[in-house]
């Protein structure tokens, strides 16, 4: 496999994009790709919390973390458009898109196995990197980095349930955070969104097998 299964993330340059933050993005991004990193924190912000004022995606988010929790798998689904977000995939430059994601198989378990592609996290150094240095000052953001630098996947509400019990350990109000967040949810929403259609088409394929193997087993009377 080409690239390490599953999720995320990033941040921004601080006082010229948004909120402030400690880390120099500078260290880990190109100024393209810091444009690209807010372009998917604003569209995450802009589905969910409707606006791209980022004054209020610390509020919006903290006021939604429980229902993300609680309907871990509907909720993000439910409110954050596919096509869009299939559509923000080509306003990115190729460059910020394999820093964050790859393209991998994946393979459901019934006969005839059913392969497709899902997302997943792609294992670029200046990533893990980035994570690694934001944990720093966020709580159990060092922990995900650490997962996700062992290839893990990681829990898929690992960051919404720490800041709903120890809000205190990660600061949704810093923009790396809030990149990190984005990019967490829009993998999570991608991964729901492509295993649906698969599960669809399994069935579609099982449908045509057992057909196949009734027709086979029916006696021929003539």
């Amino acid at each position: 496999m080409k690239y390490l299964p599953l999720y995320f993330l990033f941040l921004i340059f601080g006082t010229c994009f948004g909120q402030s933050s400690e880390l120099d993005f500078k260290t880990y991004f190109t100024e393209n790709e810091i444009k690209d990193l807010n372009t998917i924190a604003d569209f995450f912000q802009s589905e969910l919390c409707g606006t791209k004022d980022r004054k209020e995606f610390g509020k919006c988010i903290r006021d939604l973390v429980p229902k993300i929790v609680d309907l871990e798998r509907t909720y993000i689904p439910k409110n954050i458009n596919y096509r869009k977000q299939k559509k923000l995939y080509r306003t990115i430059s190729k460059n910020t898109f394999n820093k964050i994601w790859g393209l991998c198989k994946t393979w459901r378990t019934n006969e005839p196995k059913y392969e497709y592609e899902s997302l997943c996290f792609s294992s670029d150094p200046d990533f893990i990197n980035f994570v690694l240095d934001l944990g720093k000052t966020s709580g159990y953001l060092s922990r995900y980095a650490g997962i996700l630098e062992l290839g893990g996947l990681g829990n898929s509400n690992f960051i919404a349930s720490n800041i709903l019990e120890f809000p205190k350990s990660m600061n949704i109000d810093d923009r790396g955070v809030q990149v990190v967040f984005a990019i967490h949810y829009l993998t999570r929403n991608d991964n729901l969104k492509r295993d649906k259609k698969a599960i669809r088409l399994e069935n579609r394929d099982l449908i045509k097998l057992n057909r196949k193997i009734k027709k086979k087993t029916v006696p021929n009377n003539g």
